[in-house]
């Protein structure tokens, strides 16, 4: 059986002289805690750190009989939580479902995996549902395919684009509408990072479907186009190779950066750039 309590640290006293009050979640031999917005100082507390001050108390009584309701809820499919589920669960069950900060979250994972290429192309699609929502929070249930439709327009429509430039500096630029292929991918990483949701809030083990349904699955994304071939002739190669360029000017630079990766099989330049040994 789960209990939940309240639950004072002293050795979590802070600087300032208070603490932190926390919820105790107690399930299957384990303790977990719930740090609450909630602190104290030593006089509203007993020697033996239980709570004395009325008013608080009884706020935190409201806290515990609701989680107690909740727990109650799951019948018997408590068990299949363990004390760290089912602290998360209480935690998070009143916290409304934020897509924009669930994507942020999601973008500085990567980029801690050094996956900074993913980060990137999904901090694009990030920003551009930022200019379109105009909002600092949207629910995943609010994308839906009517949704997706109309964003889409706007995709493809000129449209002004608000950044911050490498100087911090705000700069606004008008931008042409994209085609068939730059669509087709962005819509392939919006339903990259909603299908990621989905297997953050859902948890089908214990019946919890907080967003029961990816539109994706019947909105069709325009299919990309067929690349044009680049292969370049011999004869093209061989020009490249015997250019003639100023010497230490950008273009020298960029034919050895051509010819180096063309004799390597297509090495990509940032692959040059985070070499860290003698080939």
């Amino acid at each position: 059986m789960a209990t939940v309590g309240i639950k004072i640290h002293k050795h979590h006293k802070k600087a300032d002289g208070t603490y932190n009050v926390k919820i105790r979640v107690a399930h299957k031999g384990e303790k977990k805690y719930i740090d609450t917005p909630h602190f104290v100082v030593a006089k509203q507390l007993t020697a033996k750190l239980v709570i004395k001050d009325a008013t608080l108390k009884q706020l935190l009584n409201k806290t515990l009989d609701d989680y107690r309701s909740e727990i109650s809820k799951l019948g018997p499919k408590l068990e299949m939580y363990s004390a760290e589920a089912l602290k998360n669960y209480l935690k998070d069950k009143d916290e409304p479902m934020d897509f924009l900060k669930f994507c942020k979250g999601h973008i500085d994972v990567l980029k801690k995996e050094g996956r900074n290429g993913s980060a990137g192309t999904l901090a694009t699609v990030l920003f551009s549902l930022q200019d379109y929502f105009n909002k600092t929070a949207i629910s995943p249930l609010d994308i839906n395919e009517r949704t997706l439709a109309l964003y889409e327009r706007h995709l493809r429509s000129v449209r002004k684009l608000t950044r911050n430039n490498q100087f911090g500096k705000e700069i606004t630029r008008t931008v042409k509408g994209m085609n068939d292929a730059a669509v087709h991918n962005h819509f392939r990483d919006l339903r990259i990072l909603f299908k990621a949701a989905m297997k953050h809030y859902n948890n089908p083990q214990t019946g919890e479907i907080k967003i029961p349904y990816c539109p994706f699955d019947n909105y069709k994304i325009v299919d990309a186009p067929e690349n044009r071939k680049r292969n370049i002739t011999i004869e093209q190669a061989q020009l490249t190779r015997d250019c003639e360029c100023a010497a230490e000017s950008r273009p020298e630079l960029a034919k050895d950066l051509f010819m180096l990766s063309f004799y390597l099989c297509g090495m990509n330049a940032i692959d040059f750039y985070n070499l860290n040994q003698k080939i």
